[in-house]
């Protein structure tokens, strides 16, 4: 079972922005964070970009909130919204981290010990829930919109939603 509270980066949240399901987190989620330096990167940072403006609506600004300040490792291994995701998943615990790149994914797991998920496993999460139809065209959709998915990735994610 999936634990059903969660902190979103900035790549999560502009991929399932581009494949339209934004409206899977609340569902996916009883509560959901998004770091202020996340919220900034993609509203701000990404102003005109696919994606960022339905992020920029009211609904989503009450699930933005400030994270404690990153431990120097965090600061110096990643950039600040990734440092920020982590720093506010050890807070708010216990909670799901959403991350796509396999560096902070790889710190927020093996030195903070905490659970993560990417996109790939929120689609399949939500094809398990009957939420998604073909979780296989969503995520190939997203490749041609320019979110990064690697073959092993999309192969995996769908392997996984049939065994669920």
């Amino acid at each position: 079972m999936m634990l059903d509270r969660a902190v979103i980066n900035a790549g999560p949240l502009l991929a399932l922005s581009l494949a339209g399901r934004l409206d899977l987190l609340p569902v996916l989620f009883r509560e959901f964070w998004i770091p202020d330096a996340v919220y900034r990167e993609v509203t701000v940072a990404g102003f005109g970009r696919s994606g960022a403006n339905s992020l920029s609506d009211m609904m989503w600004r009450k699930h933005v909130c400030s994270a404690p300040d990153p431990d120097p490792l965090l600061i110096a291994e990643l950039d600040p919204g990734e440092a920020a995701v982590i720093s506010l998943a050890r807070a708010k615990l216990p909670c799901l981290t959403i991350i796509d790149e396999k560096r902070g994914r790889r710190i927020a797991r093996h030195v903070y010990g905490l659970p993560i998920k990417g996109t790939a496993g929120l689609l399949v999460e939500a094809k398990h829930r009957g939420l998604l139809n073909n979780l296989r065209t969503i995520l190939l959709d997203l490749r041609q919109l320019g979110y990064y998915l690697s073959d092993d990735v999309i192969d995996r994610a769908c392997k996984a939603a049939e065994t669920l």
